[in-house]
């Protein structure tokens, strides 16, 4: 029953004249307090909403088939887990879950961000939390799955100590500000559409893009 209320809210806030399908894209982030690397992740949620019919949602969350992020010397196999089962993990290892938006998009980010679970979901891939030195095509963390659609340049980048998290969330914003229509405004009955499990979110406002050095001061405890 939300799915269809959110449906018809989305629909009416849609242009007028002849409406088209409408993209929305919702970034996500989760760590523990205090920040520790191996208790982090970041997915993400692209809906399409169409002028008839039911919402078509797609989301990325890479992660090891084991659930738990750790720092080994091969790549692991991963899976590309659905989000009520994100949500369950997160809530179970008592992470905070930031959200920015959600943020209307493009079909072009939808199609890039549908064709990347695609290959997750083909086992084309392998999952390595550091994946620095190896070719983002066959082996990548859960961040830089997110930015390889839109920056292949910035998926090949150095997987940092306080690079996930938060911080990659915020990156991840910024890599898809080209693909964002007027990215100050939340169209939050997405949300309804998004089956989280009712997980509390953080709300990040569009510009909020948390530091390295926040994390640091967070594993600091300061």
């Amino acid at each position: 029953m939300k799915r269809i209320a959110a449906v018809l809210a989305l629909a009416a806030v849609a242009p007028a004249g002849a409406r088209a399908d409408d993209y929305f894209v919702t970034v996500f982030s989760a760590q523990s307090v205090p920040f520790r690397g191996e208790n982090t992740h970041a997915f993400v949620a692209a809906v399409r909403v169409p002028a008839d019919g039911p919402a078509e949602v797609v989301s990325i969350s890479w992660i090891s088939t084991t659930l738990v992020v750790r720092f080994t010397l091969r790549p692991e196999d991963g899976v590309n887990l659905p989000l009520r089962a994100t949500a369950d993990l997160m809530r179970a290892n008592r992470w905070r879950v930031s959200a920015w938006g959600p943020y209307r998009t493009t079909e072009d980010l939808f199609l890039r961000i549908k064709g990347q679970a695609a290959r997750l979901d083909a086992g084309l891939v392998r999952y390595k939390s550091t994946d620095s030195l190896f070719n983002a095509d066959r082996v990548i963390n859960c961040y830089h799955v997110l930015w390889q659609p839109v920056s292949p340049r910035a998926a090949r980048g150095f997987a940092g100590a306080f690079t996930p998290g938060d911080h990659a969330g915020g990156r991840t914003v910024e890599l898809y500000v080209p693909y964002l229509v007027d990215p100050c405004r939340t169209h939050d009955a997405v949300l309804d559409l998004l089956d989280l499990g009712g997980v509390p979110l953080c709300r990040r406002a569009f510009d909020d893009r948390p530091s390295r050095l926040d994390a640091v001061r967070s594993y600091l405890d300061r």
